[in-house]
């Protein structure tokens, strides 16, 4: 499935989606029924790619941790989280397109409420992690 959502981008007969959420993290939508052009093509599929690797990363690995009170896993993925947030923050603000910080703020608050709401595991006390 990740790699059917990865390719719509460089589709041109199924590209809406992408359009739409490149659009919109630009405010205003203005350019929806625009082309994408090549380079725009290839950076979506990667992000693409990026992102449902990251989605299997979370839902194999951090929610487990999570569950288990793993603070080494938990904590690796607050820092991971929270670097790609300044990294892209600062490049959306640098390329114009501030408004994507208000979709990456929300993305932000969804995965770290539960990292930071996770309980330490007794085992965890117990070997001092």
């Amino acid at each position: 499935m990740s790699a059917r959502i990865s390719c719509l981008p460089i589709i041109d007969a199924i590209d809406f989606p992408a359009r739409l959420i490149l659009d919109s993290a630009d405010w205003p939508v203005d350019n929806l029924f625009s082309p994408l052009d090549k380079e725009t093509q290839l950076l979506s599929a990667i992000g693409s790619g990026l992102l449902a690797a990251i989605a299997i990363f979370l839902g194999g690995i951090v929610v487990p941790a999570i569950r288990e009170g793993h603070w080494p896993v938990i904590r690796t993925t607050i820092v991971a989280m929270v670097v790609w947030y300044v990294i892209d923050g600062v490049g959306s603000i640098a390329s114009g397109v501030g408004s994507n910080v208000i979709f990456n703020s929300v993305y932000l608050a969804l995965v770290l409420i539960p990292l930071v709401g996770a309980k330490k595991s007794d085992e965890a006390f117990r070997v001092g992690t």
